[in-house]
C-alpha cells in the first residue's frame, strides 16, 4: 500500500488562499472531491451500519480482500488523514480547519488498473478559524479534543464494529502514519517558521491531549519511530509502521515491507525479490 504523506507548498507557488492540490494527491481530501468515484456517502453515514458495511464490501472487492478488515483499516486511516490535514492548516496557515463529519462527503476513488481504491473526503463546507493571539494554545487543544471526541473516536469505533475488528487495530496505525509524515517534513526544504510551527503543533497533538479524549491508555499519535533499511538505497531508511495495515488480508496477499509483523527472515526474502526486479 502506498504511504500517504503531506507536502507543503510555500511562497510564490501558492496561487490560492488554501492550496489543496497536494493534499488531494496524497491524502485524497479537497473541496473538489475525487476524480473517479466508485461510490460516496455523507460522512455521517459511518453511523449507518448497513450503508457502512456496503461501502466496506465495495472497497474490499477492489483488492480481493478476504473479509472487511482490510477495508476497515483503509477507512480508519482516512480518519488519520483528516487529522494530518488539520495539522497542515495549523502549521502552514495558522488556521483551525473544521473537518466535522457533517461537512464532509466520504468517497471511494477507484480507477480500473490502478491497483486499489483510494479513500478520501470532499469538503462541502470549508470553514476555518484564526488561532487567537491570546490563549492560542488552549484554543487549539480545545478544538483537537472536540474533534477527536465528536468525530474521530466515534467513527473509529463504528468502522471497527462494522469490519469485525477491534478499534485498537485502527488506532495503532496513527502513530506510524504520523511518524512517516514527520520524516518527510524534516527532510524538506521549508521556511524555518513553517517547520517550527509544525513541530509545535505536532507536539501539542502528541503530548498535551488528555488520554480520556481517546478513551485509550496512550495517545495513538505518540510512538517511537523505528526504521528498516531501504534495500534499493542502502544509505536510506524507511519508517516502519506502528501497526499492521492488514494489506495481507487479500487473496494471495503479502505484508508490506515496513510491516512490524514481518520477521527479519521474511524481510530478507522480500529484499532479495525487490533487488531481483531491478533491470540489469
Amino acid at each position: 500500500m502506498t504511504t500517504m504523506i503531506i507536502i507543503f507548498m510555500w511562497g510564490e507557488e501558492m496561487t490560492t488562499a488554501y492550496d489543496f492540490s497536494l493534499i488531494k494527491m496524497y491524502l485524497h481530501i479537497s473541496p473538489e472531491g475525487a476524480d473517479h468515484i466508485l461510490d460516496e456517502m455523507p460522512a455521517v453515514d459511518f453511523f449507518q451500519p448497513a450503508r457502512l458495511e456496503d461501502m466496506l464490501r465495495k472497497t474490499g472487492e477492489t483488492v480481493q480482500a478476504i473479509d472487511n478488515q482490510l477495508a476497515g483499516s483503509f477507512f480508519g486511516t482516512s480518519l488519520c488523514n483528516l487529522c494530518i490535514t488539520k495539522l497542515y492548516f495549523l502549521s502552514a496557515y495558522n488556521k483551525v480547519l473544521d473537518l466535522s463529519l457533517d461537512h464532509l462527503l466520504f468517497q471511494i476513488d477507484y480507477e480500473e488498473g490502478h491497483g486499489h481504491a483510494h479513500l478520501g473526503y470532499k469538503i462541502n463546507q470549508l470553514i476555518t478559524q484564526d488561532i487567537p493571539s491570546e490563549n492560542g494554545e488552549a484554543f487549539v487543544l480545545a478544538d483537537w479534543e472536540h474533534f477527536i471526541v465528536t468525530t474521530v473516536r466515534p467513527a473509529v469505533e463504528a468502522i471497527a464494529s462494522a469490519a469485525s475488528m477491534k478499534p485498537e487495530m485502527i488506532w495503532q496505525q496513527f502513530g506510524g502514519l504520523a511518524g512517516m509524515m514527520m520524516e518527510f517534513v524534516h527532510a524538506m526544504q521549508l521556511p524555518e517558521q513553517v517547520k517550527d510551527g509544525f513541530n509545535y503543533h505536532f507536539k501539542l497533538l502528541t503530548e498535551s491531549i488528555s488520554l480520556e479524549v481517546f478513551n485509550r491508555k496512550r495517545n495513538p499519535f505518540q510512538w517511537t519511530r523505528r526504521y528498516v533499511a531501504n534495500p534499493l538505497k542502502p544509505d536510506e531508511n524507511w519508517v516502519m509502521r506502528s501497526s499492521c495495515c492488514l494489506f495481507d488480508r487479500r487473496a494471495d496477499g503479502t505484508k508490506c515491507y515496513v510491516c512490524p509483523r514481518m520477521t527479519p527472515e521474511e524481510r530478507e526474502v522480500r529484499s532479495k525479490e525487490m533487488l531481483e526486479r531491478i533491470p540489469s
